[in-house]
């Protein structure tokens, strides 16, 4: 079974970066291929504290540019860059002291027509997140 290591994360730049290692000790006469089950259950839950990890990681990172009195472009460009990880509509009104109803109307209505957020979940479904097109230029 491999087990993994915590990642190193590096936020001494303008992006973040993770680094996974194995713990080469604890591989040394496994054999994977007994251990398949255990090893995606393994990866599977790693890959969600990941997910968690990052997504406080860019709040972090975003709360820090909210102020109380900002133009529409500061919004969006604190919209797109929360939403490089799922957010909700709830989370992103929270985050950025904006209420539910004026998030939803000013902005991801017209983003997600623009192509800029996409949908994780088909149109009106409950729990629906959003995510930055990956195609986008930066």
């Amino acid at each position: 079974m491999i087990i993994r290591k915590n990642p190193e994360i590096d936020l001494s730049a303008e992006f973040i970066t993770s680094i996974w290692r194995d713990n080469d000790a604890t591989n040394i006469g496994t054999n994977d291929a007994t251990n398949g089950a255990t090893n995606d259950a393994t990866n599977d839950a790693t890959s969600k504290d990941y997910l968690a990890v990052n997504k406080r990681i860019i709040d972090r990172k975003v709360k820090k540019k909210v102020r109380k009195r900002m133009t529409e472009q500061q919004l969006q460009e604190c919209i797109v860059e929360a939403c490089y990880v799922e957010h909700s509509i709830e989370e992103l009104a929270k985050l950025l002291g904006k209420s539910e109803s004026h998030i939803r109307n000013r902005f991801i209505t017209n983003m997600v027509a623009d192509g800029i957020l996409l949908r994780t979940k088909p149109s009106h479904s409950p729990g629906q997140t959003y995510m930055t097109n990956p195609k986008l230029d930066k």
